[in-house]
Protein backbone atom coordinates (compact mmCIF):
# COMPACT_ATOMS: atom_id res chain seq x y z
CA UNK A 1 0.00 0.00 0.00
CA UNK A 2 1.49 3.60 -0.84
CA UNK A 3 -0.25 6.94 0.19
CA UNK A 4 0.42 10.13 -2.85
CA UNK A 5 -0.28 13.36 -1.61
CA UNK A 6 -1.07 16.15 -3.92
CA UNK A 7 -1.05 19.88 -3.70
CA UNK A 8 -4.63 22.00 -4.08
CA UNK A 9 -3.44 21.54 -7.61
CA UNK A 10 -3.34 18.16 -7.73
CA UNK A 11 0.28 17.90 -8.70
CA UNK A 12 2.38 15.58 -6.84
CA UNK A 13 4.23 16.62 -4.19
CA UNK A 14 5.35 13.08 -2.34
CA UNK A 15 4.65 9.38 -1.46
CA UNK A 16 4.39 7.59 1.92
CA UNK A 17 5.40 3.73 1.92
CA UNK A 18 5.62 3.65 5.87
CA UNK A 19 3.02 4.45 8.28
CA UNK A 20 1.96 3.64 11.64
CA UNK A 21 -1.70 3.42 12.09
CA UNK A 22 -3.99 4.09 9.16
CA UNK A 23 -8.16 4.14 10.22
CA UNK A 24 -9.85 4.54 7.07
CA UNK A 25 -14.04 5.43 7.26
CA UNK A 26 -16.23 4.44 4.53
CA UNK A 27 -19.68 5.55 4.47
CA UNK A 28 -22.78 5.39 2.42
CA UNK A 29 -24.96 8.73 3.58
CA UNK A 30 -22.13 10.82 4.20
CA UNK A 31 -18.76 11.84 3.71
CA UNK A 32 -16.16 9.12 5.03
CA UNK A 33 -13.32 10.33 7.52
CA UNK A 34 -9.63 9.20 7.71
CA UNK A 35 -6.31 9.79 10.11
CA UNK A 36 -3.00 8.55 8.78
CA UNK A 37 -0.12 8.11 11.43
CA UNK A 38 3.36 8.55 10.25
CA UNK A 39 6.90 9.00 10.97
CA UNK A 40 7.93 12.20 12.26
CA UNK A 41 10.08 12.60 9.14
CA UNK A 42 6.81 12.70 6.83
CA UNK A 43 5.40 16.16 9.06
CA UNK A 44 6.50 18.34 6.13
CA UNK A 45 5.27 16.44 3.60
CA UNK A 46 1.56 16.21 4.96
CA UNK A 47 1.64 19.48 6.23
CA UNK A 48 1.99 20.99 2.94
CA UNK A 49 0.06 18.82 1.31
CA UNK A 50 -4.01 18.94 0.63
CA UNK A 51 -5.16 15.53 -0.74
CA UNK A 52 -4.53 12.10 0.55
CA UNK A 53 -4.80 9.03 -2.16
CA UNK A 54 -4.20 5.66 -0.84
CA UNK A 55 -3.61 3.26 -4.38
CA UNK A 56 -5.72 0.77 -3.94
CA UNK A 57 -8.93 2.56 -3.07
CA UNK A 58 -10.98 5.03 -5.43
CA UNK A 59 -11.61 7.51 -2.63
CA UNK A 60 -9.27 10.56 -2.21
CA UNK A 61 -9.03 11.91 1.16
CA UNK A 62 -8.92 16.02 1.88
CA UNK A 63 -6.52 17.24 4.62
CA UNK A 64 -7.95 19.47 7.19
CA UNK A 65 -5.93 18.30 9.80
CA UNK A 66 -2.08 18.09 10.53
CA UNK A 67 -0.27 17.15 13.89
CA UNK A 68 3.32 16.77 15.09
CA UNK A 69 4.38 15.85 18.47
CA UNK A 70 7.23 15.37 20.73
CA UNK A 71 6.91 12.82 23.45
CA UNK A 72 8.68 12.90 27.18
CA UNK A 73 10.99 10.10 25.80
CA UNK A 74 11.43 12.20 22.61
CA UNK A 75 9.39 10.22 20.72
CA UNK A 76 8.40 11.86 17.25
CA UNK A 77 4.85 11.41 15.85
CA UNK A 78 3.06 12.80 12.67
CA UNK A 79 -0.36 12.53 11.60
CA UNK A 80 -2.85 13.84 9.08
CA UNK A 81 -7.01 13.61 9.29
CA UNK A 82 -9.75 14.69 7.32
CA UNK A 83 -12.93 14.06 4.93
CA UNK A 84 -12.91 12.29 1.90
CA UNK A 85 -13.73 14.58 -1.20
CA UNK A 86 -17.71 14.15 -0.86
CA UNK A 87 -17.09 16.90 1.86
CA UNK A 88 -15.53 19.10 -0.61
CA UNK A 89 -19.23 19.42 -1.83
CA UNK A 90 -20.43 21.25 1.12
CA UNK A 91 -18.19 23.97 0.51
CA UNK A 92 -21.00 25.69 -1.98
CA UNK A 93 -24.78 26.29 -0.92
CA UNK A 94 -27.86 26.12 -3.19
CA UNK A 95 -28.22 29.14 -4.16
CA UNK A 96 -29.99 30.60 -6.25
CA UNK A 97 -32.47 28.66 -5.96
CA UNK A 98 -32.85 25.39 -6.77
CA UNK A 99 -36.48 24.23 -8.24
CA UNK A 100 -37.01 20.86 -10.25
CA UNK A 101 -38.81 17.48 -10.20
CA UNK A 102 -37.03 14.13 -11.49
CA UNK A 103 -35.87 11.37 -9.81
CA UNK A 104 -33.40 11.54 -7.24
CA UNK A 105 -30.79 10.53 -9.13
CA UNK A 106 -31.75 13.61 -12.08
CA UNK A 107 -32.00 16.01 -9.07
CA UNK A 108 -28.63 15.29 -7.94
CA UNK A 109 -27.13 15.97 -11.13
CA UNK A 110 -28.77 18.60 -11.75
CA UNK A 111 -27.55 20.36 -8.49
CA UNK A 112 -23.76 19.37 -8.98
CA UNK A 113 -24.15 21.19 -12.78
CA UNK A 114 -25.56 23.68 -11.71
CA UNK A 115 -23.57 24.78 -8.59
CA UNK A 116 -20.46 22.94 -8.08
CA UNK A 117 -19.58 22.52 -11.90
CA UNK A 118 -20.87 25.25 -14.34
CA UNK A 119 -22.58 27.54 -11.66
CA UNK A 120 -23.12 31.26 -12.62
CA UNK A 121 -20.44 32.91 -10.72
CA UNK A 122 -16.85 31.03 -12.36
CA UNK A 123 -15.31 31.33 -8.99
CA UNK A 124 -18.12 28.89 -7.06
CA UNK A 125 -16.62 25.99 -9.40
CA UNK A 126 -14.65 23.52 -7.57
CA UNK A 127 -12.09 21.90 -10.82
CA UNK A 128 -11.77 18.52 -11.44
CA UNK A 129 -15.56 17.21 -9.97
CA UNK A 130 -17.02 15.95 -13.61
CA UNK A 131 -20.64 14.35 -14.15
CA UNK A 132 -20.26 10.62 -14.39
CA UNK A 133 -22.67 8.06 -16.57
CA UNK A 134 -26.77 8.47 -15.76
CA UNK A 135 -27.58 5.38 -14.02
CA UNK A 136 -31.08 5.82 -13.91
CA UNK A 137 -33.53 4.12 -11.37
CA UNK A 138 -35.46 5.85 -8.66
CA UNK A 139 -39.20 7.10 -8.94
CA UNK A 140 -39.90 11.27 -9.24
CA UNK A 141 -39.57 13.69 -6.70
CA UNK A 142 -39.74 17.37 -6.44
CA UNK A 143 -37.06 19.16 -4.67
CA UNK A 144 -36.81 22.92 -3.98
CA UNK A 145 -34.13 24.52 -1.92
CA UNK A 146 -32.56 27.66 -1.02
CA UNK A 147 -29.28 27.75 1.49
CA UNK A 148 -28.86 24.16 2.24
CA UNK A 149 -24.67 22.78 1.87
CA UNK A 150 -25.18 21.04 -1.46
CA UNK A 151 -23.11 17.82 -0.36
CA UNK A 152 -25.47 17.46 2.81
CA UNK A 153 -28.83 18.13 0.59
CA UNK A 154 -28.14 15.81 -1.22
CA UNK A 155 -27.67 12.53 0.57
CA UNK A 156 -30.48 13.44 2.83
CA UNK A 157 -32.82 13.66 -0.62
CA UNK A 158 -30.80 10.34 -1.99
CA UNK A 159 -31.48 8.38 1.29
CA UNK A 160 -35.06 8.41 1.05
CA UNK A 161 -34.29 6.08 -1.48
CA UNK A 162 -31.86 4.58 -0.46
CA UNK A 163 -29.63 5.97 -3.06
CA UNK A 164 -25.93 7.55 -1.62
CA UNK A 165 -23.29 9.98 -3.84
CA UNK A 166 -19.90 9.67 -4.24
CA UNK A 167 -17.10 11.00 -6.39
CA UNK A 168 -15.13 8.59 -7.91
CA UNK A 169 -10.86 10.08 -8.20
CA UNK A 170 -8.81 8.90 -11.28
CA UNK A 171 -5.06 9.09 -10.31
CA UNK A 172 -3.81 9.55 -13.63
CA UNK A 173 -6.75 11.35 -15.32
CA UNK A 174 -7.11 13.84 -12.33
CA UNK A 175 -10.85 13.82 -12.24
CA UNK A 176 -12.94 13.04 -9.95
CA UNK A 177 -16.35 11.68 -11.29
CA UNK A 178 -19.72 12.44 -9.60
CA UNK A 179 -21.94 9.39 -9.83
CA UNK A 180 -25.27 8.53 -8.08
CA UNK A 181 -25.50 4.68 -7.07
CA UNK A 182 -26.89 2.07 -4.79
CA UNK A 183 -25.41 -0.89 -3.48
CA UNK A 184 -26.80 -4.31 -4.76
CA UNK A 185 -29.17 -6.24 -2.82
CA UNK A 186 -27.39 -9.37 -1.65
CA UNK A 187 -30.77 -11.09 0.97
CA UNK A 188 -31.41 -14.42 0.09
CA UNK A 189 -34.68 -13.31 -1.23
CA UNK A 190 -33.18 -12.40 -4.61
CA UNK A 191 -31.42 -14.72 -7.01
CA UNK A 192 -30.06 -11.74 -9.16
CA UNK A 193 -26.86 -11.42 -6.75
CA UNK A 194 -24.71 -13.60 -4.50
CA UNK A 195 -26.12 -13.74 -1.31
CA UNK A 196 -24.36 -12.10 1.69
CA UNK A 197 -25.54 -13.94 4.88
CA UNK A 198 -24.02 -12.98 8.87
CA UNK A 199 -25.66 -16.38 10.36
CA UNK A 200 -24.40 -18.12 13.47
CA UNK A 201 -25.28 -21.16 11.43
CA UNK A 202 -22.82 -20.22 9.26
CA UNK A 203 -20.48 -19.66 11.72
CA UNK A 204 -19.45 -16.17 10.38
CA UNK A 205 -20.69 -13.91 13.74
CA UNK A 206 -20.74 -14.70 17.49
CA UNK A 207 -21.29 -12.34 20.71
CA UNK A 208 -24.31 -10.86 19.27
CA UNK A 209 -26.03 -8.09 21.47
CA UNK A 210 -29.36 -6.49 20.48
CA UNK A 211 -30.60 -2.99 21.42
CA UNK A 212 -33.89 -1.44 20.57
CA UNK A 213 -34.80 2.21 21.71
CA UNK A 214 -37.91 4.28 20.34
CA UNK A 215 -37.79 6.96 22.27
CA UNK A 216 -38.11 9.73 20.24
CA UNK A 217 -39.38 8.30 17.13
CA UNK A 218 -41.87 9.82 14.61
CA UNK A 219 -43.97 7.66 11.98
CA UNK A 220 -46.43 10.40 10.78
CA UNK A 221 -46.33 13.98 9.71
CA UNK A 222 -48.04 16.58 8.87
CA UNK A 223 -46.22 19.18 6.61
CA UNK A 224 -47.45 22.42 6.50
CA UNK A 225 -46.95 24.22 3.13
CA UNK A 226 -47.32 27.96 2.22
CA UNK A 227 -51.25 29.95 2.81
CA UNK A 228 -52.93 30.79 6.19
CA UNK A 229 -55.17 29.40 8.28
CA UNK A 230 -57.77 26.55 6.94
CA UNK A 231 -56.06 27.69 3.21
CA UNK A 232 -53.10 26.53 4.08
CA UNK A 233 -51.69 23.61 2.36
CA UNK A 234 -50.97 20.35 4.46
CA UNK A 235 -49.41 16.81 3.44
CA UNK A 236 -49.77 13.78 5.67
CA UNK A 237 -46.72 11.37 5.27
CA UNK A 238 -47.57 8.08 6.82
CA UNK A 239 -44.35 5.43 7.23
CA UNK A 240 -45.80 2.70 9.35
CA UNK A 241 -46.14 -0.42 8.04
CA UNK A 242 -49.63 -0.89 9.24
CA UNK A 243 -52.30 0.47 10.57
CA UNK A 244 -52.13 -1.11 13.93
CA UNK A 245 -48.83 0.31 14.33
CA UNK A 246 -48.62 2.94 17.20
CA UNK A 247 -48.81 5.87 15.54
CA UNK A 248 -46.56 8.93 16.24
CA UNK A 249 -47.02 12.02 15.31
CA UNK A 250 -44.59 14.85 14.20
CA UNK A 251 -45.24 18.40 12.73
CA UNK A 252 -42.85 19.86 9.91
CA UNK A 253 -43.07 23.57 8.73
CA UNK A 254 -42.51 24.13 5.32
CA UNK A 255 -43.80 27.62 4.53
CA UNK A 256 -40.31 28.12 2.86
CA UNK A 257 -41.52 25.64 -0.41
CA UNK A 258 -43.33 27.25 -2.84
CA UNK A 259 -45.83 26.17 -5.27
CA UNK A 260 -45.09 29.49 -7.58
CA UNK A 261 -41.86 30.83 -7.98
CA UNK A 262 -39.99 32.85 -11.45
CA UNK A 263 -38.88 29.34 -12.48
CA UNK A 264 -41.42 26.86 -11.47
CA UNK A 265 -44.99 26.66 -11.28
CA UNK A 266 -46.28 23.59 -9.44
CA UNK A 267 -49.74 21.76 -10.15
CA UNK A 268 -51.30 20.61 -6.67
CA UNK A 269 -50.15 17.03 -7.18
CA UNK A 270 -46.44 18.23 -7.68
CA UNK A 271 -46.32 20.81 -4.77
CA UNK A 272 -47.92 17.91 -2.58
CA UNK A 273 -44.82 15.87 -4.19
CA UNK A 274 -42.98 18.21 -2.79
CA UNK A 275 -44.38 18.40 0.53
CA UNK A 276 -44.47 14.55 0.24
CA UNK A 277 -40.33 14.72 0.13
CA UNK A 278 -39.72 16.92 2.88
CA UNK A 279 -41.87 14.98 5.30
CA UNK A 280 -39.92 11.95 4.23
CA UNK A 281 -36.54 13.54 5.07
CA UNK A 282 -38.01 14.98 8.39
CA UNK A 283 -39.25 11.83 9.69
CA UNK A 284 -35.38 9.78 9.14
CA UNK A 285 -34.52 12.34 11.78
CA UNK A 286 -37.18 11.14 13.78
CA UNK A 287 -36.60 7.50 13.27
CA UNK A 288 -35.75 4.82 16.31
CA UNK A 289 -32.77 2.63 16.78
CA UNK A 290 -32.78 -1.00 16.81
CA UNK A 291 -28.86 -2.94 16.28
CA UNK A 292 -27.48 -6.52 16.99
CA UNK A 293 -23.68 -5.76 17.58
CA UNK A 294 -22.09 -9.47 16.57
CA UNK A 295 -18.25 -10.11 16.00
CA UNK A 296 -18.03 -11.75 12.23
CA UNK A 297 -14.97 -13.21 11.22
CA UNK A 298 -15.32 -12.22 7.44
CA UNK A 299 -12.64 -15.11 6.44
CA UNK A 300 -15.04 -17.43 7.13
CA UNK A 301 -16.99 -18.16 4.18
CA UNK A 302 -17.54 -14.35 3.12
CA UNK A 303 -14.61 -11.95 1.53
CA UNK A 304 -14.63 -7.69 1.76
CA UNK A 305 -14.87 -6.37 -1.76
CA UNK A 306 -16.34 -9.41 -3.38
CA UNK A 307 -19.22 -10.91 -1.43
CA UNK A 308 -20.10 -7.86 -0.05
CA UNK A 309 -18.91 -4.19 0.23
CA UNK A 310 -20.55 -0.33 1.39
CA UNK A 311 -24.17 -0.04 0.55
CA UNK A 312 -24.77 -3.81 -0.07
CA UNK A 313 -28.11 -5.15 1.26
CA UNK A 314 -27.38 -7.79 3.43
CA UNK A 315 -29.30 -10.65 5.69
CA UNK A 316 -28.21 -11.09 9.73
CA UNK A 317 -29.73 -14.53 11.29
CA UNK A 318 -29.20 -15.01 15.00
CA UNK A 319 -31.04 -18.32 16.04
CA UNK A 320 -30.04 -17.59 19.74
CA UNK A 321 -32.41 -14.77 20.21
CA UNK A 322 -34.57 -15.54 16.94
CA UNK A 323 -33.68 -12.31 14.90
CA UNK A 324 -33.79 -11.87 11.34
CA UNK A 325 -32.91 -8.75 9.74
CA UNK A 326 -32.10 -7.26 6.04
CA UNK A 327 -30.45 -4.06 6.53
CA UNK A 328 -28.03 -2.42 4.37
CA UNK A 329 -24.04 -1.65 4.64
CA UNK A 330 -23.85 1.99 5.79
CA UNK A 331 -20.35 2.00 7.07
CA UNK A 332 -16.89 0.44 6.66
CA UNK A 333 -14.95 1.02 9.57
CA UNK A 334 -10.93 -0.18 8.33
CA UNK A 335 -7.82 -0.17 10.72
CA UNK A 336 -4.27 -0.76 10.12
CA UNK A 337 -1.49 -0.87 12.59
CA UNK A 338 1.41 -2.72 12.38
CA UNK A 339 0.39 -6.25 10.66
CA UNK A 340 -2.88 -6.06 12.62
CA UNK A 341 -5.79 -5.42 10.68
CA UNK A 342 -9.06 -4.93 11.76
CA UNK A 343 -12.75 -4.35 9.90
CA UNK A 344 -15.43 -2.79 11.19
CA UNK A 345 -19.08 -2.86 9.56
CA UNK A 346 -22.07 -1.18 10.12
CA UNK A 347 -25.62 -2.43 8.73
CA UNK A 348 -28.23 0.20 8.88
CA UNK A 349 -27.61 3.84 10.77
CA UNK A 350 -28.66 5.11 13.68
CA UNK A 351 -32.25 4.95 12.99
CA UNK A 352 -35.82 3.18 12.34
CA UNK A 353 -34.63 -0.91 12.83
CA UNK A 354 -30.82 -0.35 12.27
CA UNK A 355 -28.52 -2.52 13.78
CA UNK A 356 -24.52 -2.56 13.93
CA UNK A 357 -22.23 -5.73 13.62
CA UNK A 358 -18.69 -5.54 14.15
CA UNK A 359 -16.37 -7.47 11.96
CA UNK A 360 -12.69 -8.14 13.22
CA UNK A 361 -10.18 -9.69 11.31
CA UNK A 362 -6.17 -9.52 12.31
CA UNK A 363 -3.58 -11.00 10.45
CA UNK A 364 0.09 -11.07 11.64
Amino acid sequence: MQFIIFDSSFQTTGSIRVFNTLLWYRRYYSPGIFELHVPAEYFDLINSGRYLYRNDRTELGVIREVNFMRGDKSQKTAYCKGFFAEHLLNNNVIYPTFNRTGTPEALARGVIDQYIINPANADRKIKHIQLGQLQGGGTSIALQNTGDNVGDRLYDTLKTQEMSQRLVFDYLENTLTYEVWKGLDRTDTQTENSWAIFSDSFRNIKNAQYDRDESDCKNVAYVAGEGEGSARKVVEVDIRQSPDEERRELWVDARDLQQHSDNVNYTDAQYRDLLFQRGLEKLADYAGIEKVDSDVDPAANLIYGTDYDLGDLCTYRYSDVNIECSKRITEIQEVLEGSKRTLSVIFGNDSATDFKKIIRKETT
